[in-house]
């Protein structure tokens, strides 16, 4: 006797579609729409970083808008946790939107380089195109490296202030996530103006293991798919490693 099994995968529909489409369409957006869909961004982006997980692969692909145009972050099959002091070297991203260090092939902090493709974002909302094209790969891969772009006269002092803060060739010289939401162009539309910057750029809540549930007290009953998880965010250390860990309560 033959058994049958289905298995359900149940997602949520997001009626706005992909951001790109939406510029696509109708971009350049006006101001004040470009930086309530940028303030939404980084702020889903913040609250990732807080906890040490850096997207890695950012742009408007992969950030969706609901039924009201309110954003939402997609697709972390990129992303890694980064705890301070330890560098990625992993080579990802598409490369209109990836950062010159990653470029380069060296070893960079994925939270300067998500910064960086939220400027590459940025210019896009507010021009309808990419500071870095060149028409094919190798041709934008140089652009990327050199970092030299064109600002256009139409927009405002403050937007050209903050791509240029953003799109810094050197990581350490990139705004940080904080200046960002005390940059003029964020505050100059005060209705827009909420409690995001305080909730999202600030330090982890602390947890103890009590929060995080019932203590696992064998390999055995160790979920095998969120180990799989946990791997896709430690990339670097081997399933025994992260077994031991579980187990190991401190």
């Amino acid at each position: 006797m033959t058994k049958f099994s289905t298995r359900y995968l149940v997602l949520e529909y997001v009626e706005g579609g992909e951001l790109f489409d939406y510029v696509s369409k109708n971009g350049p957006l006006p101001e004040e729409e470009a930086v309530r869909l940028f303030r939404q961004i980084i702020a889903g982006l913040g609250y990732c970083h807080r906890f040490n997980i850096c997207h890695r692969d950012l742009k408007p692909e992969n950030i969706l808008l609901d039924s009201h145009h309110n954003v939402k972050l997609a697709d972390f099959g990129m992303a890694a946790l980064q705890p301070a002091g330890h560098w990625l070297n992993t080579s990802c991203g598409s490369p209109h939107y990836a950062a010159p260090e990653i470029i380069y092939g060296r070893k960079y902090r994925g939270d300067r380089a998500d910064m960086w493709s939220c400027g590459i974002i940025l210019y896009a909302l507010l021009t309808g195109y990419l500071p870095f094209d060149g028409g094919d790969l190798p041709s934008t891969l140089r652009l990327v490296k050199k970092g030299e772009y064109m600002i256009p006269s139409e927009l405002s002092d403050e937007s050209a202030d903050l791509i240029q803060r953003i799109l810094q060739k050197r990581p350490e010289d990139r705004i940080s996530m904080a200046n960002i939401w005390r940059h003029p162009l964020l505050t100059k539309y005060e209705k827009l103006h909420n409690a995001m910057a305080d909730y999202y750029i600030g330090p982890p809540p602390q947890l103890s293991v009590k929060d995080c549930g019932q203590p696992v007290s064998c390999a055995q009953d160790i979920d095998m798919d969120i180990l799989r998880n946990l791997q896709t965010l430690w990339h670097d250390v081997k399933p025994d490693a992260l077994t031991d860990r579980i187990l190991c309560i401190e």
